[in-house]
């Protein structure tokens, strides 16, 4: 070959080559990364929605109860009242429960929020409120331990006279 020739040798192509190999490593490493961490954000994101439909759905159902029926047991995981029920034909009362089973909040032994750690209700002395009080898991499947959670939410509902 002569030394007036243009071009690139084997050593340089693979020089190159391993070169834009290791960059395109270095960009799909950062990628899955980026995927990682955006699955435990939406993992953290569904439970806490989860959990807080369950705590918004027993306050508005407590706000209702009927008087004289809220009833705190199974050390504060379990909360039974008599709810006016509209959808029943004809309308009448209905004996709710709440409870934690596990890791799921249930309704009438129905799951409505998982990956919960502590469920507590505390009925005040004078029996005319009762504060909810719900943790979740330190980490969910999906999800890097840290990612959100754990998340603690409380409420005080006022019930009726």
């Amino acid at each position: 070959m002569r030394r007036s020739e243009r071009g690139f040798t084997l050593i340089e192509m693979l020089v190159a080559v391993a070169a834009l190999g290791m960059v395109a490593v270095m960009v799909t490493a950062l990628y899955v990364q980026g995927m990682h961490a955006y699955s435990a954000g939406q993992a953290a994101g569904l439970v806490i929605a989860d959990v807080r439909f369950a705590v918004e759905n027993m306050a508005a159902r407590l706000r209702e109860a009927r008087p004289g029926t809220v009833v705190v047991a199974d050390v504060n995981r379990q909360v039974t009242f008599e709810w006016w029920d509209r959808s029943l034909s004809p309308p009448r009362h209905r004996t709710i429960v709440y409870r934690l089973s596990g890791t799921d909040i249930q309704l009438n032994s129905q799951p409505m929020a998982s990956f919960v750690q502590t469920l507590q209700f505390v009925l005040a002395p004078d029996g005319r409120s009762l504060t909810i009080t719900v943790t979740t898991v330190s980490s969910v499947p999906g999800s890097r331990p840290g990612g959100g959670l754990p998340f603690t939410l409380t409420t005080r509902v006022a019930l009726r006279n």
